[in-house]
């Protein structure tokens, strides 16, 4: 029969890797095998890896399923998202430090450290992140479908900021076309599958939450919400799951960790070999039956351990194989490299093996740290700088609404690592340093240098951190005996200086 002649065979159905089932309640064997539920045995590794459903289409409820349960895919979304917000950010206004600490308040009441970490977190796991914004006013319309320009409509709070992911988001509305000057803009989300929250009645009823038809397909305006991506270029509708692109590496180090398991296992067997002494046991001749053969393993083993004595008839002899492991580190180092590279995170960090502060790490933390700050910059400023607007826009803060361009503000990030006393007494030194030289210099005054020193509330050092947020606190006596110990610090620090 020739070539073209062959009968056609019968299509069969595609086979659904295992990987792609949810993963509801608990787990078999780690997130694999495929063979569980086919009866026909395909071991990672055998050929390339399986590209589940996963790859092509999102799966969002697999990958919070992943994140919940799988502890190396947990930390892979979520370190960076902690490490960039774990030691917050600070509103500097130089000029009015009581200002200053009542914007500075104002953002802490919002909660934005767990906020924004948590939108970092659907960020990586997801590959979208979102922020809504709460904004109330009086005579404004507070519909979240409505553009809102706080130059034209008053603002009275930022009530909240919440973060949300890819989830129940059923469009996003953008501009596609590369001829336009708002091209890749965003104009609208919208949100569907929501839920209001469960309420208890006068009798102490629990009355569960249900969509409304006022909740079923929810519009936010652009201008009340922020948005950002992972790898999403242009044609994709969505952000890539950072879980996606480590999917080999992950499943890698989960089926490593299930073969050390079964081989720890076994890492010892003993074995019994006997030249006819079954009947000594009161079995038949062999060969035996399968059940004669469970029970005598049961009888040779059951009192086996470490200070068991084995006497020994003739035809009989006793051996222990240990399983040879040599060589397994470097494999499984291999494994964690891989890894370390496809989410751009040290295997130092991963494993938790740094310790010291930054000034000691190796390279790549310090590198992994400039991405965590490039993740600040890039990401979390564009945000908390909206956010920061806002509340000057507000009517209830900082004692009442103020353009933003109309005050001198900066927005600064604290350190990534906190400086030990001796750091911090060295760097308390060389600013007053070099606030003296401009002083003998003639570029500053005296006033001038005291009002910068107290403006480095935001460096390493943090010196005046605790001045500046109590500063409501502080009476007129206990700022001018501060002022009066600046200047005397200054005073010494000419008379030490070289001319």
């Amino acid at each position: 029969m020739g070539l073209f002649n062959r009968e056609e065979k019968k299509q069969r159905k595609r086979r659904i890797p295992a990987t792609s089932f949810k993963m509801d309640g608990y787990r078999e064997d780690f997130m694999d095998y495929e063979s569980k539920f086919t009866g026909q045995p395909q071991r990672f590794g055998d050929a390339r890896p399986v590209y589940t459903d996963l790859m092509a289409d999102q799966d969002y409820d697999l990958l919070n399923n992943i994140y919940h349960k799988n502890g190396i895919a947990h930390k892979v979304v979520s370190k960076p998202a902690e490490d960039a917000t774990r030691n917050g950010w600070r509103i500097i206004i130089p000029d009015d430090p009581k200002k200053q600490a009542q914007y500075q308040k104002a953002l802490d009441d919002l909660d934005l450290k767990r906020v924004l970490c948590q939108e970092l977190i659907y960020y990586r796991l997801h590959g979208d992140g979102y922020i809504t914004y709460g904004i109330y006013g009086s005579g404004t319309n507070n519909a979240t479908n409505k553009p809102l320009d706080p130059q034209i409509q008053e603002i009275s709070k930022v009530a909240f900021v919440h973060a949300f992911g890819q989830n129940h988001v059923e469009k996003l509305i953008a501009n596609t076309n590369p001829a336009s000057p708002d091209y890749m803009k965003e104009a609208a989300v919208i949100i569907s599958g929501t839920q209001s929250g469960d309420t208890v009645d006068s009798q102490g009823n629990i009355q569960s939450g249900n969509l409304s038809d006022n909740d079923k397909n929810i519009v936010i305006d652009k201008s009340r919400y922020s948005h950002i991506s992972l790898d999403k270029l242009e044609d994709d509708s969505n952000g890539v799951s950072i879980v996606t692109r480590c999917w080999d590496q992950i499943h890698t180090l989960d089926t490593a960790l299930y073969s050390v398991g079964k081989l720890l296992y076994a890492y010892s067997i003993n074995v019994l070999s006997d030249d006819g002494a079954g009947d000594d046991l009161g079995f038949e001749d062999d060969p035996l039956t399968k059940q004669e053969f469970n029970l005598q393993n049961q009888a040779l083993s059951e009192n086996m351990g470490t200070d068991s004595v084995l006497n020994l008839h003739d035809g009989q002899t006793f051996q222990r194989y240990s399983v040879n492991v040599s060589g397994i580190d470097n494999l499984l180092l291999f494994a964690w490299q891989q890894l370390a590279a496809a989410s751009n995170i040290p295997k130092s960090v991963l494993l938790g093996e740094q310790a010291g502060t930054l000034a000691g790490a190796t390279t790549d933390v310090a590198n992994y740290y400039d991405g965590v700050k490039s993740m600040q910059e890039e990401l979390l400023r564009p945000q908390l700088e909206r956010i920061i607007q806002l509340l000057m826009w507000s009517t209830d803060v900082a004692g009442g609404s103020e353009a933003p361009d109309t005050i001198e503000w900066k927005l600064e990030f604290n350190p990534l690592w906190t400086p030990d006393a001796k750091t911090m007494s060295e760097i308390n030194y060389t600013d007053t340093q070099a606030e003296v030289l401009k002083v003998n210099s003639g570029i500053e005054d005296t006033d001038d240098a005291l009002q910068n020193l107290a403006g480095q509330n935001n460096n390493l050092s943090q010196s005046m951190e605790n001045k500046i947020d109590s500063i409501d606190d502080i009476s007129i006596e206990d700022a001018e005996k501060m002022m009066n110990d600046l200047k005397e610090v200054i005073g010494h620090a000419k008379t030490r200086s070289p001319d």
